[in-house]
């Protein structure tokens, strides 16, 4: 008995030390994940440090992912399960986890807070964060975009007293209201040089569409009916199309402001760069830009110069005489995710990082104008006499609480992004100036109009029964076998024979385990999954056939990225294989140092391909680029092959990526970056070519061209065939290219199929229809891979029948 209990007291002692580092380790982890960077990211970092110090049994991991790839990685996450605890939200997207049962409804949560004042945060900001009558993000911060920041010095050369904000923009200026009149403002600041080209804009909105929607909201109008679940859109509102056609003109007619293309094509690259280098007299963003600016204009450096904000202008009704004052705006907040195991500590640290402690944190550091009203309206945002000389820019802060009250947001509908997609891609031809607002914005609400009516019907559609999926895979799989191993099976085998192939069987099993979980299983699920509408995270709804129906009769995109496909295949690959075989030809010269060469030639086709695209992007530039620079020189008025009279028949600098006829072929251009992959292949074929077929062919007479044409093409046609085959694979396949440098646009110009495809799966949710584009893809290439097939009758192999 004493050796028993020996035994069990050594036992307890074990399990005591066993389990003591998990009770030392009894602390709860929370993952919090925001999109804020560099400053704002130490600011926060510093905040959660705060907020474990007050609450010693919480420690919280903070993850920043850029606010491009966001949402798509926290889908992901969620259809993972292993979503945060905590999230960075903001209104546009909320909607879209809401909806699905991803994020948790905070009214409880705050019924059970004792002294938790939601009144006293704006009451625009709380309202937008609700759905379905519910509360899922409590915000942070609110962003009115109708800020103007303006240039105190460029005012005063110009004999312009300081704006107060009370002024009004009008669709022609009104000189006898001076500094009254933003459109009279705008002409004022705008210089030209003797030649006519503009040396400074009166006036750069961060983007054309933010000075737009300041135009359409403050003359009463709104893109859509009902911003939570819109059933009708307004872009053919008079007042719509009469606020777009004013925005173009002045860019493309007046040029007080600099347009899309000139915003984006720059050295500085961006408005509040033009505003630091005093290439814009006023500039129209959000709070968000202020601690970019202060760095840069430092008080005492040489750049310094004053600056200060005011409220963008309202419009005054004609007919009414009444001012009417909007603008739109951002926001963000922090909402819980359902997933979460610690709902009450996830609770603690949202109303810390939305609560005071994050606020005052962010604001002193003049980050994020504070949620709650009473913070934004204190010294922590407001600068006073005891804030530092180089935090009291800009002054006249106290407007933004004004601007809060004033802010339209933008349609919380999950399905927003993708039916304002359709509208917005032909906007871009009114900023360019070729059409009118009346002719892109009709066309861009039909097409919208259908895909809503879709949308709305899909509904009430039924679930997917997987029953059937997993009947109908399985007839896939068996099929598939039977395709492949049927034939085999028929033969008549030895005993002896029989066992080598199970033997080679169980040597074949982890590669064929792989093939199934990892290629063949996927492909199966993806083609279920054509037949579905399914967003990742809720249970999937039979479709039926509606996707493929959808994209060959009803999606006006399809057959434009088709089109755009089509022509970059007929153009690049043909192009490509040209420059391929010319520089495989030099290069199978036998001259000294000819591996570096060929090192060189073949380095570009290792590159990354964003990285290239980057590189590209800054060649297409039209100022300061290097394509412009060898065509029409420094000072832009060359001609060095000829081609301004079509290239620039403005005279103004070609936009290569910004023009709806050149974008396409910049990108075909860029194709023969890459061509050293194909050029080794066929130089690999060209050193294949026996020396006594030349020889044979000297002591005949044949020339150069003769030998070519007669030798060397037939002999290195198997290296032709096969660079053209992958070269069309590989054209249909083009994505990386658009997505980094062009985004689709122009106007659908460069909106290849995979792209597309990208944006109907991670952008829109849609991961059923994307599963058809992606199978109608399949069928392309095998139909049109059986097509090449034909041409091998053309090919010589050497040694064949």
């Amino acid at each position: 008995m004493r050796r028993l209990a020996l035994h069990l007291a050594i036992l307890a002692l074990l399990l005591g030390l066993a389990m003591f580092p998990t009770l030392a380790r009894a602390t709860v982890e929370l993952r919090l994940v925001v999109w804020d960077g560099d400053e704002s990211l130490r600011v926060l970092q510093q905040v959660t440090r705060d907020f474990e110090q007050a609450h010693p049994g919480i420690k919280v991991r903070l993850e920043a992912v850029d606010y491009r790839y966001f949402f798509q990685r926290l889908l992901s996450q969620i259809a993972g399960n292993s979503a945060p605890d905590v999230a960075m939200m903001d209104p546009q997207n909320m909607q879209m986890f809401a909806k699905r049962g991803a994020l948790l409804p905070l009214d409880p949560l705050i019924a059970e807070t004792p002294g938790f004042r939601l009144d006293e945060y704006y009451e625009p900001i709380v309202a937008v964060h609700r759905w379905d009558g519910k509360l899922f993000v409590l915000p942070r911060d609110i962003a009115p975009i109708g800020l103007i920041y303006y240039n105190k010095r460029l005012f005063r050369e110009a004999g312009l007293a300081e704006p107060d904000g009370s002024w009004t923009w009008d669709f022609e200026p009104r000189p006898e209201l001076d500094v009254g009149c933003f459109t009279h403002v705008m002409s004022r600041l705008t210089k030209k040089d003797n030649t006519g080209k503009v040396v400074q804009w009166g006036f750069a909105p961060s983007w054309t569409g933010a000075f737009t929607d300041t135009v359409v909201f403050s003359q009463g109008a709104r893109y859509v009916d009902d911003p939570e679940a819109f059933r009708r859109m307004n872009f053919t509102d008079p007042r719509v199309i009469r606020a777009f056609d004013f925005v173009a003109k002045l860019a493309t007619d007046r040029k007080w402001m600099p347009s899309q293309a000139e915003l984006t094509s720059v050295v500085q690259s961006t408005a509040v760069d033009l505003f630091i280098s005093q290439r814009v007299a006023m500039y129209q963003c959000g709070i968000w830009d202020v601690p970019k600016i202060r760095k840069a204009l430092r008080p005492g450096s040489p750049e310094f110069f004053e600056w200060d904000i005011t409220l963008a202008p309202g419009y005054k009704d004609p007919v009414t005489g009444t001012i009417s004052r909007a603008a739109p705006t951002g926001g963000s907040g922090y909402g819980i995710l359902a997933s979460t195991r610690y709902p009450k500590e996830a609770w603690l640290l949202t109303q810390w990082m939305a609560g005071e402690p994050g606020m005052r944190a962010m604001a002193k550091a003049g980050i994020a104008q504070p949620a709650i009203m009473r913070l934004a309206q204190g010294e922590d945002w407001i600068p006073g006499p005891n804030t530092p000389i180089e935090q009291r820019y800009p002054a006249n802060r106290i407007i933004t609480d004004i601007a809060a009250k004033q802010v339209v947001f933008p349609p919380t509908a999950d399905y927003w992004t993708e039916i304002s997609g359709l509208v917005f891609s032909k906007t871009e031809s009114i900023y360019l100036g070729t059409a009118t607002a009346k002719e892109a914005l009709t066309e861009g609400q039909t097409i919208a109009s259908k895909r809503l009516e879709t949308i709305l019907k899909e509904e009430s559609l039924p679930r997917f029964d997987w029953r059937v999926g997993c009947i109908v895979g399985f007839l896939l799989l068996a099929g598939v076998l039977g395709w492949v191993y049927g034939p085999e099976l028929r033969k008549k085998r030895t005993t002896a024979q029989r066992m080598e192939n199970r033997a080679s069987l169980w040597f074949l099993a982890p590669w064929l385990l792989g093939a199934l979980l990892f290629a063949i299983g996927p492909m199966i699920f993806s083609f279920l999954m054509s037949f579905s509408k399914w967003d990742i995270i809720q249970a999937a709804d039979y479709r039926g056939i509606g996707n493929y129906r959808e994209a060959l009769f009803q999606d006006p995109r399809f057959w434009t990225t088709v089109k755009v496909t089509g022509v970059y295949t007929l153009v690049s690959v043909p192009l490509g294989m040209a420059f391929a075989l010319a520089l495989a030809l030099l290069l199978n010269t036998k001259v000294r140092g000819i591996p570096v060469y060929r090192t060189f030639f073949y380095l570009p086709a290792l590159a990354s391909a964003v990285a290239s695209a980057l590189i590209w992007r800054k060649i297409f530039q039209p100022e300061g680029g290097l394509l412009n620079f060898v065509l029409f020189g420094k000072d832009g008025r060359g001609d060095f092959l000829g081609l301004a009279s079509w290239l620039a028949p403005n005279g103004q600098l070609p936009n290569w990526l910004g023009d709806e006829r050149l974008a396409l072929p910049s990108l075909i251009i860029m194709s023969l970056w890459g061509v050293g992959g194909g050029m080794v292949i066929l130089l690999a074929g060209l050193q294949g070519i026996p020396d006594y077929y030349y020889e044979a062919a000297t002591l005949d007479g044949a020339g150069p061209w003769s030998k070519f044409k007669a030798v060397t093409l037939p002999m290195v046609s198997p290296s032709l065939f096969f660079t053209l085959i992958t070269g069309v694979i590989g054209s249909f396949q083009v994505f990386t290219q658009a997505f980094v440098m062009t985004q689709g646009g122009p106007n659908d110009s460069t909106r290849f199929y995979m792209l597309h495809l990208y944006d109907q799966s991670f952008g829109s949710l849609r991961m059923g229809y994307a599963s058809a584009l992606a199978w109608l893809l399949f069928g392309a290439i095998f139909v049109v891979t059986r097509l090449q097939w034909k041409l091998n009758r053309y090919v010589y192999y050497e040694g064949a029948a």
